[in-house]
């Protein structure tokens, strides 16, 4: 009997050893990157979210029909809500990551994750 404690001891060790010894990404890493949202209306809207300390900076670059129109970019700041998967922007809209699907969603967004290099073609064509 003393010897199955003894494995079950010796096994439950390793485990904690090799869970300790892993590497666990900052909470909020998977909203950050370049993002493309085409919903067939209006010209692509594209997103970069980066970290800014213990927040994130949401950049959205969408077109706009108001005023001068084209291409507006507008960046606020992006904290995490309790859950480590949705994201509050600007204090109000919440955008939810889809793990399955790598992609960010909202009432009115739907992006998948794209390069920086796609990113920055998008933003160089308008």
């Amino acid at each position: 009997m003393n010897r199955r404690h003894l494995i079950a001891t010796a096994g439950a060790t390793a485990l904690l050893s090799i869970l300790a010894g892993c590497k666990t990404e900052p909470k909020g890493e998977k909203f950050i990157g370049h993002w493309f949202s085409d919903n067939g209306r209006y010209p692509p809207t594209l997103v970069h979210i980066e970290r800014n300390g213990d927040t994130f900076l949401f950049t959205e670059t969408a077109w706009n029909n108001l005023g001068k129109v084209g291409y507006r970019s507008n960046t606020v700041p992006a904290t995490l809500n309790g859950a480590d998967n949705i994201l509050v922007v600007g204090g109000s809209k919440h955008i939810a990551y889809k793990e399955a699907e790598d992609e960010i969603v909202s009432d009115n967004l739907k992006a998948r994750r794209i390069t920086e290099a796609e990113y920055q073609a998008a933003i160089s064509k308008q």
